[in-house]
């Protein structure tokens, strides 16, 4: 075990470093990056008078209804005191934040895989993780994805903690912090908290514990009520916020560059993870049916089942086909292809009828470490070198058939 923490540390540093090199290549910003700087910078200089002027543009201009909304204060407010701090107010400051988020996202994976994989498995995971073309493209960029998927993470922690030490109370208002404070940053929160908390409830009911049961939902209320309260004050009332939330699905289906870069098919969602990283797809299939055929542990099967409920949600949605809005499957979809690589070089190890296995292992090593490779060279080739500024599928197509 002390020898796979230390390989787990070397792949943490790894992919922090290449989080960090990659931080300030970033040429053109995106129209988002440019709305989440102006909403910041406005806070800054006129406090929560400024963010009520943003609100009420935002409900008058339909040109601006197209880009992200002044509701998510907390990444607003995130973004101006770093402004503050650093003295500066152009769009690489948010990006900042995406990285920090970033990196505590690889410690939570880590986490997670050690607590609830087999080690190996959770090495492999966190392998494919280091350079997963779509979250290095996350970590550079001034979005609220990155710590979308840093909540989502905890939250999927948290909910596998409670599967096997359902009495520690902690949890419960752990997980209920977690996701209460993640509406602050994204209106989307809801969902994966939605899923997390269903899957709690089920566990609790099951083991008829009513009290804990009473603990969590008590505690979710209270959080959740407390951010829609502070937020209803910092946009000027619930009912603006609530309205501005609501009408997001029907502007979305009038935007433009939704329809034209991210509509179709809904199994393009799928291809678009294929695109970015073909390797871990194969091995997160076959982590994924070593879960549900062989029902592994419950924090596996609740891993599972998360990212495939995510995804089918995600998947449901016109205009939404851009994997920025399923961040917060990144995570289980490599831990996945770590269980898949595990098995399938377990089997192949155990099944093959000779006296040195060595060039085996080197073989199985070297498709491993040639998948990573060819991730990060995608993603240094889609984001760095050609500048390609969103994961929406139609972005992804053309650039694979360029």
């Amino acid at each position: 075990m002390p020898r796979q923490l230390i390989f787990m540390a070397v792949l943490v540093c790894l992919a922090g470093s290449l989080r960090l090199i990659n931080l300030g290549n970033v040429q053109t910003p995106t129209p988002d990056e440019r709305v989440y700087t102006y909403q910041a910078k406005t806070w800054v200089d006129s406090g929560p008078a400024g963010l009520r002027s943003l609100v009420a543009e935002y409900k008058a201009d339909a040109e601006t209804k197209l880009y992200p909304p002044p509701t998510r204060v907390g990444m607003i407010r995130m973004v101006g005191w770093l402004m503050k701090s650093m003295g500066r107010y152009d769009e690489r400051v948010g990006a900042n934040i995406s990285c920090a988020a970033s990196l505590a996202s690889l410690l939570v994976l880590a986490l997670i895989g050690m607590r609830f994989l087999p080690p190996r498995a959770a090495l492999a995971g966190m392998l494919f993780y280091a350079v997963l073309p779509a979250d290095l493209a996350i970590a550079r960029r001034t979005w609220t994805d990155a710590l979308v998927e840093l909540a989502g993470l905890l939250l999927i922690y948290f909910v596998c903690e409670i599967i096997r030490t359902p009495e520690r109370r902690i949890w419960y208002v752990l997980f209920a912090a977690v996701g209460s404070l993640g509406l602050l940053v994204k209106e989307s929160m809801p969902v994966p908290y939605g899923l997390c908390g269903l899957w709690i409830l089920w566990i609790l009911v099951r083991r008829r514990l009513w009290v804990n049961a009473a603990i969590g939902i008590a505690a979710t209320a209270v959080g959740m009520g407390m951010s829609l309260w502070w937020l209803g004050g910092q946009v000027g009332s619930f009912s603006d916020y609530v309205s501005i939330v609501m009408g997001i699905p029907g502007v979305n289906a009038t935007n433009s560059y939704a329809l034209e870069y991210a509509s179709g098919p809904p199994y393009l969602l799928l291809l678009a993870f294929w695109i970015i990283a073909p390797v871990t797809s194969l091995l997160s299939l076959a982590g994924l049916g070593v879960t549900l055929l062989k029902k592994r542990e419950q924090p596996l099967l609740f891993m599972a089942c998360f990212s495939v409920a995510y995804i089918a949600i995600a998947m449901s949605m016109p205009h939404w086909i851009n994997l920025r809005y399923v961040g917060n499957t990144f995570g289980p979809f490599c831990l996945l292809a770590g269980l898949g690589a595990w098995y399938l070089i377990s089997a192949g190890w155990t099944r093959l009828d000779i006296t040195d296995r060595r060039p085996f292992a080197v073989v199985a090593i070297a498709i491993l470490l040639g998948g990573a490779t060819a991730d990060y060279l995608r993603f240094r080739r889609y984001f760095v070198r050609d500048e390609l500024v969103d994961l929406s599928i139609k972005m992804l197509v053309d650039e694979r058939n360029q």
